[in-house]
């Protein structure tokens, strides 16, 4: 079970969400943005999920002590890859050279490309960690991208993902929560009253 669950807001005016919480004695966070070091146990190592690899979802790990990354094969070049972390578009050139562990093997996840193509859906305790895939009233951007060939294959992508979502979530109790990378957190029956994307199903 998931122990002493936290939420951050991290990356300044970006408003990341970091998630802290603790499963069988192993300390964890999710998607640690800059800044977390300000609010977690320096003291502590902590294994690192990571739901895509955008820079304002990584740039903490600087600031921590790190245990293990967990983060899916395709985006896992963003960790050391100012390009495809987009950190090249903020102050901080961000690169680090860490070894990383395939997130499918060792957690439930749904694959989500769109927002990223790597993107995850991380499954724990009947939370899921949506990073910027799924909000509570909206879904990801998929326009983060100057080639346009793989802008439009990314719209494609995340327009199977949330139809795929959308019938894989209605599998799952109500009452289980949706932790975003940004927003607020809401249920998987709330959100399909209130996402557009969603509550038309």
């Amino acid at each position: 079970m998931i122990e002493n669950l936290k939420v951050f807001k991290t990356s300044g005016e970006l408003q990341t969400n970091s998630y802290s919480f603790t499963i069988n004695g192993i300390d964890y966070i999710v998607d640690p943005g800059k800044g977390i070091g300000n609010y977690v146990d320096k003291t502590k190592t902590y294994d690192v999920i990571i739901t895509h690899g955008h820079y304002d979802h990584i740039a903490g790990l600087k600031e921590i002590n790190v245990g293990k990354i967990y983060i899916s094969p395709e985006d896992s070049e963003c960790l050391s890859n100012p390009s495809l972390n987009l950190s090249i578009f903020f102050d901080e050139i961000f690169s680090i050279d860490y070894k990383w562990y395939n997130i499918d093997e060792y957690f439930e996840t749904i694959l989500a490309p769109g927002h990223t193509a790597g993107s995850r859906i991380i499954i724990i305790n009947g939370h899921l960690f949506t990073g910027d895939v799924v909000f509570s009233d909206t879904i990801g951007r998929v326009d983060l991208y100057i080639d346009k060939e793989k802008a439009k294959k990314m719209r494609e992508e995340m327009k199977k993902t949330i139809e795929n979502l959308r019938r894989i979530f209605k599998t799952f109790p109500d009452d289980w929560k949706i932790c975003p990378g940004h927003e607020n957190q809401t249920t998987i029956k709330r959100l399909f009253e209130i996402n557009p994307f969603f509550k038309s199903f």
